[in-house]
């Protein structure tokens, strides 16, 4: 294509004296005036543009310009006819590009494209961003880069890694419509305190999915800054229809019933229904049957759900029941070894999880449990093998993603029983995406856990599984640096490695968690499980590729769990401890790329020892390096500051 020139003419208020001589009065600082290369000269605006977006996106790269004399830029443009799988994939995939400072789109939910090429030798700018899908500026060129002598050229690192990124099918060839999806429940927490409810609300905004809202009158979602438009594009959800007396957790028999009953008195087709609380799970799956809806077997669900029963399943003999003395009884009856854990049936945020080191721990952690939602506890040995995260997306069987990462140990793991039961929980300290096991043992663990879920009688869906490695070949040391898995040194296990299952979540990890899979390898799984919800399966699948390249870095989610002196009152006496430390510590700063501070000043907080697990902030630390990144994540942790009253 050859060059052409094109003048834009954009700034304080005054006069602008055009390539030909002529003059123009710019009597807004807002306003901008191109003169392609015919020498016409017009005003610009969001209309010409084709989106707000698209025309702010010029503004920010005129304003770029102030500080250098250069500044690059690329526009997208599709060239193949079709529907975008989600309207904000550009910055989705491209938000920690090489080279990337900014990444937008400028594309609408379920917008057709033409796929027709424009003719680059005559089009206008307004023409040309009318044409594109997004924008991507590029960061200030290195100092001496940029010179007079000719224009700066596009990093290859950057062509690179767009090609790794966007290696996808963003566009796909057929239209799709708007469909009309049923959430049953929202996040016990706000928004401001750390609530996968605004990534699930955002995910159906910009896939074209109309979130009709079933919860308890007066829940947080009711609110009005919750229930009117946030912007001019962007409502959480079309409607909510509040729930009876029914509505408890755990569910009563009738509730399947009553969500019928509730989603047939709203008089709309729905598309599908679905929930992202363990415990609503089997009852949501009965509704979905009643209502001829899409869905996975009840009694997969109940399965899954009881830790109990994923014991069973997996051919191992725990013990259930509901008091201290039934537990002894069975220790004694198995002639079992210490040590054990005892946990819920069914519970949350790891609540109530006790190892127990002898027969006197029994009675403090059947206590603990009986603190927490559920009173019901099951009991088996303890694996002491490294722990880990298994997040898979299934559809019809098959697996289109899975990724494992490091769950680090946490304060229950270790064995000193000198430590008071209420400071040994299991609440995470880090994640570290992706898992440093041996290839073998992760190959093993996709294999083995995917066959699991299929034997369960569950075949799609986005699934959270925690785990251990048994007679895992590496262990968790730090060798005099930072704490890492490392090679058992002469050990010859009597057996290969084996998963032994904790927990299986039928839904997405928790919100902070699934953040840092989409910064690691560009997968949403609200998005991938939104649009399972409504079978919409081939964007299931387009949403569920990562980059080309897997994990574009290692990333460690930071979490920091409330810890306090007992003889407190439990009252937050910070402001926002995030901002905090990326202010005093900017060294940090360069290697966090997310963070939230999930409690305000003067709120009440629970200590550990009521049974309960809190967080209150969490960190995404990243770097190409796992040994930095781990280093970055201990010092952290180091200088995190806050107190409680």
């Amino acid at each position: 294509m050859a060059e052409r020139e094109v003048t834009i003419f954009w700034g304080d208020h005054g006069k602008f004296f055009t390539r030909d001589s002529k003059t123009i009065n710019i009597p807004r600082g807002n306003d901008i005036w191109i003169q392609s290369g015919n020498n016409e000269i017009e005003l610009a605006s969001a209309e010409s543009f084709g989106s707000h977006n698209a025309f702010q996106f010029l503004v920010a790269c005129l304003q770029a310009t102030k500080p250098s004399k250069r500044r690059l830029a690329r526009l997208i443009i599709p060239i193949q006819k079709g529907t975008v799988t989600r309207s904000d994939i550009i910055p989705l995939r491209l938000k920690d590009a090489f080279s990337v400072e900014q990444a937008v789109s400028f594309l609408a939910p379920l917008q057709r494209l033409s796929g027709d090429a424009p003719n680059l030798e005559s089009i206008s700018i307004p023409e040309l961003f009318h044409s594109s899908a997004g924008g991507i500026l590029l960061q200030e060129p290195s100092s001496g880069a940029d010179t007079d002598s000719g224009a700066p050229v596009i990093p290859l690192e950057f062509e690179a890694d767009f090609e790794n990124k966007m290696s996808l099918p963003w566009v796909l060839p057929g239209p799709t419509t708007r469909k009309r999806l049923v959430l049953v429940g929202v996040s016990y927490r706000a928004p401001t305190h750390g609530s996968w409810t605004v990534y699930a609300c955002e995910a159906a905004r910009v896939l074209g999915i109309d979130l009709v809202v079933i919860d308890k009158p007066g829940c947080w979602i009711e609110r009005s800054e919750y229930s009117q438009l946030l912007t001019l594009a962007f409502k959480w959800y079309e409607a909510f229809l509040p729930a009876g007396p029914w509505w408890k957790n755990p569910p009563g028999h009738d509730m399947a019933d009553r969500i019928v009953e509730t989603v047939n008195s709203y008089g709309k087709d729905v598309d599908g229904i679905v929930t992202f609380i363990d415990s609503f799970q089997a009852t949501v799956s009965r509704a979905a049957e009643k209502l001829g809806l899409s869905h996975q077997p009840a009694e997969s669900y109940e399965i899954a759900t009881d830790k109990y029963q994923v014991g069973i399943a997996e051919g191992r003999n725990p013990f259930y029941g509901s008091t201290a003395k039934e537990a002894l009884d069975f220790v004694v009856a198995e002639n079992l070894s210490y040590p054990l854990i005892i946990k819920p049936r069914l519970g949350l945020n790891s609540e109530g999880i006790v190892r127990v080191n002898n027969a006197a721990e029994i009675q403090a952690g059947v206590e603990m449990i009986q603190k927490t939602f559920f009173k019901s506890f099951t009991m088996e040995k303890y694996c002491d093998g490294p722990e880990v995260d298994v997040n898979m997306i299934l559809l019809d069987g098959e697996i289109l993603f899975c990724e494992i990462c490091d769950d680090f140990p946490k304060p229950g793991d270790q064995s000193d029983i000198t430590v008071p039961a209420s400071q040994r929980s299991f609440l995470e300290t880090y994640l570290v995406h992706p898992s440093a096991l041996p290839p073998q043992e992760l190959e093993m663990l996709q294999s083995s856990i995917g066959a699991t879920l299929r034997r369960i009688g569950i075949s799609s869906g986005v699934l959270h599984v925690e785990a251990r490695v048994e007679r895992s070949s590496v262990e968790y040391r730090s060798d005099g640096g930072h704490l890492d898995l490392r090679p058992i040194e002469n050990v010859t296990a009597p057996a290969p490695p084996t998963p032994w299952i904790l927990e299986i979540n039928p839904r997405p990890p928790g919100s902070t968690a699934s953040r840092i899979v989409e910064s690691v390898y560009g997968i949403d799984y609200f998005g991938v499980a939104l649009s399972l919800a409504v079978q919409d399966k081939d964007r299931a699948r387009a949403l569920s590729l990562p980059f080309q390249n897997g994990a574009q870095y290692t990333g460690v989610l930071v979490f920091i769990g409330a810890d306090f002196d007992e003889t407190c009152e439990g009252i937050f006496d910070s402001d926002d401890i995030c901002k905090e430390l990326l202010g005093r510590r900017p060294d940090l700063a360069k290697n966090i790329n997310r963070y939230g501070c999930l409690v305000k000043r003067g709120q009440k907080v629970p200590h550990p020892s009521s049974g309960a697990n809190t967080f209150i902030a969490y960190f995404n630390v990243f770097s190409k390096s796992r040994k930095e990144a781990l280093e970055v994540a201990a010092e952290v942790r180091k200088e995190v500051r806050y107190s409680f009253r």
